[in-house]
């Protein structure tokens, strides 16, 4: 029997817009931001499940990683989404990983201390193609496309767990 490749989806949920990446393998094949619109509704719901539906399907994905979030800047609604992320990745029978912004930060910086706009800047130092995305990030008053790097840390540190 061959074993498929992985092809991973990371997420970074928020309310407002989710951080994606896919890898195939280790290779980042497609990045970005989604944006939620509206207030927690059945409707944000089911346009999120359609979303993240259209990504497994395209790109073959066998793995979904998702950003652990920390209980001091959550919700009950976010919460919920990323229960229903997780149980709705299981019903297409994936692989759920979930991982902490803890668990990001010490792989990337070897331990050492760092808050996530350095993370996205080692991010960038291995794929060279977002400095664009990052020099914008730096820019923007309000913090829009440091959910993608996110998502981009967790399925690089997602494919170095599952790949050892």
């Amino acid at each position: 029997m061959i074993k498929k490749p992985l092809a991973i989806l990371g997420i970074s949920p928020g309310s407002k817009y989710l951080g994606i990446s896919i890898f195939q393998g280790s290779d980042l094949s497609y990045w970005g931001i989604k944006v939620l619109k509206g207030v927690w509704s059945k409707e944000k719901i089911k346009k999120a499940k359609k979303i993240l539906s259209n990504l497994i399907d395209r790109h073959d994905v066998n793995v979904v990683a998702i950003k652990k979030l920390h209980p001091s800047r959550s919700s009950k609604n976010l919460n919920r989404f990323v229960t229903i992320i997780k149980e709705f990745s299981k019903e297409k029978r994936l692989k759920v990983c979930q991982y902490s912004l803890k668990d990001l930060k010490n792989f990337f910086s070897l331990g050492l201390k760092m808050n996530k706009r350095q993370m996205a800047e080692l991010i960038v130092t291995q794929y060279p193609f977002l400095e664009h995305q990052f020099e914008k990030e730096k820019r923007n008053k309000n913090p829009y496309f440091i959910r993608m790097f996110e998502a981009i840390a967790l399925g690089t540190f997602c494919f170095h767990q599952l790949d050892h």
